[in-house]
């Protein structure tokens, strides 16, 4: 096949979530934390900031936001007479990076309970990019996650077992075939 064209679509909410972390600032987190909750007010402010002042993802496809929390790491099993690889887990969906992230941390040591994530947010193409270089951060040992529906659509609805989302199938609520073309 020559000439194949395809486009990269992200979910808005994801572009959204990008958006915002490039353009919060210190002072932005400092109001927050006064209030000690999110107010209507500062949402809307946020997302007014996000979507005029981003410098990146404003397009709705082929900018493609990739989330990393730097302390997560996932450890690959080695097969016989091979060592152990470490993986840096990237997800394409905020919201999975910060469920995963709340899970893990629910499960950590007491020591560790209050730890903050460093969130880390670059386009698919930057990380290619450094897949193909040396780096501090070893870019070719990466999995890459793809977004995958929390029951219930979002974080309010996430909590209500012991903290843990419940994943649920992507396929199994299409019924029939399994893929989209049998729709």
């Amino acid at each position: 096949i020559t000439g194949v064209d395809y486009r990269l679509v992200p979910d808005t909410r994801d572009l959204l979530g990008a958006r915002m972390l490039l353009t919060m600032n210190p002072e932005d987190q400092e109001k927050l934390k006064e209030k000690g909750e999110m107010t209507p007010e500062i949402a809307q402010e946020a997302i007014k900031k996000a979507m005029t002042e981003s410098p990146k993802f404003n397009e709705t496809f082929n900018e493609i936001p990739v989330f990393l929390i730097s302390q997560m790491r996932m450890q690959k099993q080695a097969a016989e007479g091979e060592e152990a690889v470490q993986l840096l887990p990237m997800y394409f969906s905020l919201q999975n990076m910060v469920s995963t992230w709340q899970q893990f941390m629910s499960q950590a040591s007491p020591d560790l309970q209050g730890t903050e994530p460093a969130i880390n947010l670059m386009s698919l193409h930057e990380m290619i990019a450094l897949m193909q270089k040396e780096s501090p951060i070893d870019f070719r040992n990466v999995l890459l996650v793809p977004p995958t529906p929390v029951e219930g659509g979002g974080p309010a609805t996430a909590g209500a077992g012991a903290g843990t989302p419940t994943v649920q199938d992507p396929m199994g609520s299409m019924g029939g075939g399994s893929t989209l073309g049998d729709l």
